[in-house]
């Protein structure tokens, strides 16, 4: 299994972030649903689900210094405006699925000599 990548694009075309290092603690689902409950006084209750957001959430704790954290920075320069890409799990396969940036910021956070972290949610694009 090849490292995720994600393919976004810029200008007139289409970048490709691959992954130089793979995520860690990626959990297998992370859903929230928005819905209201009412109790009643004589217990019944009542729920009127809205809808239920689906979020993909990535650990990124290597990201070496250069090309690597330049490459993510770039990314995170066209995610954070609200922009759609394509999340490949395994850049190697053509399956992807449609993610918005659901943060609104990213701070590349020193790890150790030459080496950053961060964390990333995305919200899968529901059309």
């Amino acid at each position: 299994m090849a490292n995720p990548s994600i393919v976004y694009p810029l200008g007139d075309g289409m970048v490709t972030l691959v992954f130089q290092r793979p995520p860690n603690k990626v959990p297998a689902y992370s859903s929230v649903a928005v819905r209201h409950d009412n109790v009643a006084s004589s217990g019944v209750r009542e729920s009127i689900l809205e809808r239920i957001d689906n979020f993909l959430d990535l650990d990124m704790d290597w990201v070496a210094v250069g090309s690597d954290v330049e490459a993510w920075a770039q990314f995170m320069s066209y995610a954070l405006q609200g922009g759609v890409f394509a999340y490949y799990p395994d850049s190697s396969q053509p399956t992807f699925t449609n993610y918005w940036l659901e943060d609104t910021n990213w701070t590349a956070t020193y790890k150790a000599a030459g080496q950053y972290s961060f964390h990333l949610k995305f919200r899968l694009v529901v059309t």
